[in-house]
């Protein structure tokens, strides 16, 4: 899981280095976010403008085997990248649906509250 999470940081860092995007807010960091996940075989989907589900698990055969250990290193991995690119709002949580990937990428549940208090 470090391993995972230190690459996918490296990653974020790298990107972020090479675009310079400067402040990410939620929707904005899921925009940097989906062209390495379709480069990396996830097929992104945006579901809200602020929620994407990954289509595509890139590692699927042994998810079957071991679905714990690839979500669990596909929710690293996104997190770190996450974190690497500084994107602000977003969080890789894990959200399994037959088919698709098991991580979903969406607002941070701090962003969520706020939003949710300040409906009320």
């Amino acid at each position: 899981m470090r391993s995972a999470t230190e690459r996918g940081r490296q990653l974020g860092e790298s990107a972020r280095g090479e675009t310079r995007p400067g402040r990410l807010g939620p929707e904005r960091g899921l925009t940097a976010c989906e062209r390495l996940l379709d480069q990396y075989g996830y097929e992104p989907v945006r579901e809200t403008p602020t929620r994407l589900r990954l289509r595509n698990r890139p590692f699927h055969p042994l998810a079957a085997k071991a679905p714990e250990l690839v979500c669990g290193m596909n929710q690293a991995f996104l997190s770190g990248y996450l974190h690497g690119l500084e994107a602000n709002g977003v969080q890789a949580v894990l959200a399994p649906e037959p088919g698709e990937c098991c991580v979903r990428l969406g607002p941070s549940d701090t962003d969520h509250d706020d939003v949710m208090a300040q409906d009320r």
